[in-house]
């Protein structure tokens, strides 16, 4: 199954808010576009679109920028198991996939705000790759996927170089995260470090310090006749009532996070 166990719906609903769809793909150096096969609740990365188009082909220069870092706060100061539940999220979707230990009792009754922080991405404008379409050749790609519409693009990832959580105190008690002995209640393992940064915050990285792909925009590829179409948004149905500008990104799945497997040669 590439659906994932964790469904931490804070954490998929920040990323859906903004166009993204959550991937456990823990790579680095990935740049779009590049092809997907989505059947049966399986993702399969097939590589880069120019491998299916004719030797000599370019990709259009790619836009390259920073994101504001993306929060989550979590308001349940008893339920100190979800914000474990979504740290534990948050650290796959950054690279972190071994099973860490994740005790934060040391927060009890402490405000705590998660954010994906260092994020940048490479993106390619849709548009352009309308115009690469012409000449796709999909190679071994069984027609019937083709024909089921189980055939996607990915257009833009994004990369977290670190995740950090801060937890505030509520004004009758002090906190001071540099005071916690951090090694004791969190172990990422080989693949990841941890510390305090300052008072409040701790900080969570991969251990050689690259960014992960953890999130991704995707559109659906359509076959038309001879003709190939890319789809980046949703399609307006019959009851569709809102401003044709406002048209939502598309999405693979609502609410979950997808695990993405790589084709087998």
């Amino acid at each position: 199954m590439s659906i994932t166990g964790c469904r931490n719906d804070a954490l998929v609903k920040l990323l859906n808010g903004i166009g993204y769809q959550p991937v456990l793909l823990p790579r680095t150096g990935l740049t779009p576009p590049e092809l997907y096969v989505y059947k049966n609740e399986k993702l399969i990365r097939r590589g880069p679109l120019l491998d299916y188009l004719p030797s000599g082909s370019t990709i259009p220069e790619l836009n390259r920028g920073t994101l504001d870092s993306i929060q989550h706060h979590q308001t349940d100061r008893k339920s100190l198991g979800v914000a474990a539940s979504f740290l534990g999220d948050a650290l796959k979707c950054i690279g972190i996939t071994s099973a860490p230990k994740l005790d934060l009792s040391f927060a009890k009754g402490r405000d705590i705000t998660f954010s994906f922080d260092n994020v940048t991405y490479v993106a390619l404008d849709p548009a352009k790759i309308d115009h690469m379409l012409s000449s796709l050749d999909t190679g071994a790609i069984p027609p019937e996927d083709i024909k089921a519409g189980y055939l996607h693009i990915a257009y833009d990832y994004a990369f977290a170089g670190s995740l950090s959580m801060r937890a505030a105190g509520d004004g009758a008690a002090s906190f001071n995260a540099k005071a916690v002995q951090i090694g004791t209640y969190i172990d990422l393992g080989a693949q990841g470090k941890v510390e305090a940064t300052d008072e409040t915050t701790i900080s969570f990285a991969s251990k050689d310090g690259t960014a992960a792909a953890f999130a991704y925009k995707i559109g659906r590829l359509e076959k038309r006749g001879k003709k190939w179409f890319f789809f980046p948004e949703e399609e307006s149905g019959e009851a569709f009532l809102a401003d044709e500008h406002e048209k939502e990104p598309y999405l693979l799945e609502r609410g979950v996070v997808l695990r993405v497997e790589e084709e087998q040669s």
